[in-house]
C-alpha cells in the first residue's frame, strides 16, 4: 500500500483530518459574506481547512489566488487571472472574463494533466498601473453572480511589492464595494497580517475579523492518525500518535510528514513505538538538510548563536542574565537585532510563553547538530 500520509500539499478526502468546530466558524463567515484575515504557522493546514469549509457551503464557487513570494504587481495580476482561470472550465464564462483582459493581451491554454483553463496575462502590460483595477474586475465579473468566495492565500506576500500600499489602497476599494462576496485573506507570517489589517494606516484597517488556525485537536488527530496506520496493517497506540504529534510540535504539516517517515522506517504489522522516531526524524534531516544549511548559511555567528540558545531555551527571558549567559553574550542590544533578522528571516516567531520555530524539525535539526 502506498503511505497514506501526505504533507506539503493541499489535502482533502481521507487524507484531511476533520475540523469540526474550526469548519462551521469559517462556513459561517462565508455564509454571512464577511470578509476574513485568517492566521496560522506555516504548514498548519490553513489551505486545506479553507478550501474544506468553502466546499461545504452548498453552490459557492472557489476563487483560489496563491500569492506566495509574489515580488511585483505583474506578479499579482497574473496570480489574480490565473485564479480567475481555474475557477470555471466552461468557455462561455472564460470568454467574458478574458474580455475584460483584453488591455493585458491574454491567452488561454489548458493543462495537459488535468485538462483545468489557465489564463495567462502579458507580464510586462500586467505592470502597468491600470491593470491591477482590470484584473480585479475579472474577480468582480465572477463574483457577480453572488455565488463566490474570494481566497487570497499568503496574503502578506503583497508587501514585498515596491508600491505595496498603493496596491492594497486600489485592492481595498474594489473589494469594499462587494457587500455580498466573502474574502478569505490567508497569511502565516503573523506580524504582517496585523499590520495589513490592524494598523491604523493601513488601507486594510478593521476589513475584516480575525481567526485564528492553530493546532488539531490532539484526542482528533491522533485517532487520524491511528486510522491511517490501521490502513496499512501497522498499528500504533494513542499515547504513541500523541508523542509523534509532540515531537512535531502540533503543526499539522510537520505532523504528517513525521508520520509519513515513521511509515517508511517500518513494514506492515509493525507496531510503532518511541524507538522508531529517531530513525523516521533521520529520514526527515536527509529530505530536509540543503534547505536547513542554506538558511544556517545566511546567519553571522551571532545571530546562529542566538538561534542555538533558542532552540535549547525557548523558554528562558531572552534578555535576562541566564539566557545571555548560555549564547556566550554580554550585550542585549546585540542579542535584540539577532532576534529581529531572524524573524526576519521567518526562522522564529514571538509567542506569548516565548520563542517558536517556525520549522519544528529545524529546531530538531539544530540541537543535534549543535552537539
Amino acid at each position: 500500500m502506498d503511505n497514506p500520509f501526505r504533507y506539503g500539499c493541499v489535502v482533502s478526502g481521507d487524507h484531511f483530518c476533520e475540523r469540526t468546530k474550526a469548519e462551521r466558524e469559517l462556513r459561517g463567515f462565508v455564509k454571512a459574506g464577511q470578509n476574513v484575515f485568517v492566521q496560522g504557522e506555516r504548514r498548519m493546514g490553513k489551505t486545506s481547512l479553507v478550501r474544506k469549509a468553502v466546499s461545504g457551503v452548498r453552490g459557492e464557487r472557489l476563487v483560489y489566488v496563491d500569492l506566495y513570494c509574489i515580488g511585483s504587481q505583474s506578479d499579482l495580476c497574473r496570480r489574480i487571472a490565473e485564479g480567475v482561470g481555474r475557477a470555471n472550465s466552461s468557455m462561455p464564462f472564460l470568454k467574458r472574463v478574458m474580455a475584460f483582459a483584453s488591455r493585458l493581451r491574454p491567452s488561454l491554454s489548458f493543462d495537459s494533466i488535468d485538462g483545468s483553463p489557465k489564463i495567462t496575462v502579458d507580464a510586462f502590460a500586467a505592470e502597468e498601473p491600470a491593470s491591477l483595477g482590470i484584473v480585479m474586475s475579472m474577480l468582480e465579473n465572477v463574483a457577480s453572480d453572488g455565488k463566490s468566495c474570494i481566497v487570497f492565500d499568503e496574503f502578506q506576500d503583497i508587501l514585498r511589492i515596491k508600491d505595496s500600499e498603493r496596491v492594497l489602497a486600489e485592492m481595498r476599494g474594489r473589494i469594499q464595494f462587494q457587500e455580498d462576496v466573502p474574502y478569505l485573506f490567508l497569511g502565516s507570517v503573523r506580524h504582517e497580517m496585523w499590520r495589513i489589517f490592524t494598523d491604523t494606516k493601513s488601507p486594510f484597517y478593521k476589513s475584516a475579523a480575525a481567526y485564528d488556525v492553530g493546532e488539531i485537536d490532539v484526542d482528533d488527530f491522533s485517532g487520524f492518525i491511528v486510522s491511517r496506520f490501521e490502513k496499512g496493517r501497522r498499528r500504533i497506540s494513542r499515547d504513541m500518535a500523541r508523542l509523534t504529534i509532540a515531537t512535531a510540535s502540533g503543526v499539522s504539516g510537520d505532523v504528517q510528514e513525521l508520520c509519513a517517515a515513521l511509515w517508511d522506517v517500518t513494514e506492515s504489522g509493525h507496531v510503532v513505538t518511541e524507538a522508531d522516531i529517531p530513525s523516521a526524524l533521520e529520514v526527515v534531516f536527509m529530505r530536509e538538510r540543503k534547505g536547513f544549511e542554506k538558511a544556517v548559511s545566511m546567519l553571522t555567528s551571532t545571530q546562529l548563536r542566538v538561534l542555538r540558545g533558542l532552540a535549547e531555551q525557548p523558554k528562558l527571558r531572552v534578555f535576562g542574565s541566564e539566557f545571555l549567559k548560555r549564547v556566550g553574550m554580554t550585550n542585549a542590544g546585540a542579542v535584540s537585532k539577532a532576534l529581529k533578522r531572524l524573524e526576519a528571516h521567518d526562522l522564529v516567531h514571538e509567542t506569548a510563553g516565548g520563542y517558536r520555530f517556525g520549522d519544528s524539525f529545524f529546531r530538531q535539526w539544530i540541537l543535534k547538530t549543535a552537539t
